[in-house]
């Protein structure tokens, strides 16, 4: 399960690793809480039309990417630390027992490049997954679940190391995931976010070391076990 903030969150961190166990048969839950209104528009739509646009962008990324399972909520982009606990909580909750995913996905508690709206959404989930596995939380809405492990972006971005980077000895790099066989997905699920596609290809086509994300993919773990080997090729890794 992802849970992010903006359509093509999903996308700019993980979508090679998003298709790669798609690929292998694993059910994949996008939650996304916004629909990136106050996001650029690359002169395609109207300002007016844009959440309609985004939305429709992130279904046809997921398309790409073998996912079918994605929720949307209700709250506005750049505002969603306003957006009602009590609400996102049952909402999330829901999801979560629904779904009962293994692995977890959503921002660290800075949000990785301090966004408000990713701020938001690690508080919001990190308080969702502790009311999921408690009993007492919404009772109508499934048996408590918990998952095994926590993920967050790693503290390095991919794109800013030097070329020639270990990326096996950085400190936070829990996981690295070999992504080199879906390249061409995640190509394709950047470019169908097409109103915000001006500024990823700026970071990710044009800049050299942008191509390194196409190749690998890393993950720190939030909370949850640990792997016996770190940095784990794999996300399930014992």
């Amino acid at each position: 399960m992802f849970i992010g903030a903006h359509p093509d969150d999903e996308s700019f961190f993980a979508a090679g690793t998003i298709a790669r166990y798609a690929s292998e048969g694993a059910r994949v839950t996008i939650v996304c809480a916004t629909r990136g209104e106050r996001g650029a528009t690359a002169d395609l739509c109207s300002i007016e039309e844009l959440p309609k646009v985004r939305e429709q962008e992130l279904r046809d990324a997921m398309r790409v990417l073998w996912v079918k399972d994605i929720h949307f909520f209700p709250y506005e982009d750049q505002k969603l630390q306003q957006a009602p606990i009590e609400d996102v909580r049952r909402a999330l909750v829901e999801i979560i027992r629904q779904s009962r995913p293994d692995l977890v996905f959503t921002f660290d508690p800075h949000g990785s490049n301090q966004h408000v709206d990713h701020i938001a959404i690690a508080r919001f989930a990190s308080d969702a997954l502790s009311a999921a596995a408690d009993p007492r939380w919404y009772p109508e809405s499934g048996a408590p679940f918990i998952p095994t492990r926590v993920l967050w972006p790693p503290p390095i971005i991919l794109f800013r190391q030097p070329p020639g980077a270990d990326l096996h000895v950085q400190p936070g790099v829990d996981f690295l995931i070999d992504t080199r066989a879906f390249a061409e997905q995640k190509t394709q699920a950047l470019k169908a976010h097409r109103t915000q596609f001006p500024g990823l290809k700026k970071l990710f086509f044009d800049d050299p070391n942008g191509r390194r994300t196409f190749n690998w993919e890393a993950f720190r773990i939030g909370w949850g076990a640990r792997p016996k080997n770190i940095p784990a090729d794999d996300l399930f890794a014992e």
